[in-house]
């Protein structure tokens, strides 16, 4: 039912343990910039998505233990692969134009 790629394998272990895909949760998106500048520019973007009608819990940057700054995204959103892999294509578009790289997703079920 879902591709063979990471995201899918996540899907499947969902499925498996019988995770409710009806709700929205929030669900935590994470991208490592080398510079605060850099975190903050792309930050700023997903702050203007929010003002024009995004629902986000949280818009987040902080200092990486990797070095660097991680932006953490929180958007409330339906779990489906395809809303997974279009907000992540969208953060990798807006992270492509700075030194950075995504560094995973996750949520919690209740």
């Amino acid at each position: 039912m879902y591709p063979d790629d990471v995201n899918g394998d996540v899907f499947r272990r969902l499925e498996e343990h019988n995770f409710d895909f009806s709700k929205e949760y929030p669900v935590d998106f994470y991208a490592v910039y080398a510079t605060e500048e850099e975190a903050d520019s792309i930050a700023k973007l997903y702050v203007q998505d929010w003002k024009n009608g995004g629902n986000f819990k949280n818009i987040e940057t902080r200092p990486c233990e990797k070095g660097g700054m991680e932006l953490e995204l929180v958007p409330i959103m339906k779990l489906t692969y395809e809303n997974i892999v279009g907000f992540e294509n969208t953060l990798a578009e807006r992270t492509s134009k700075v030194n950075g790289y995504l560094d995973g997703w996750g949520v919690l079920g209740d």
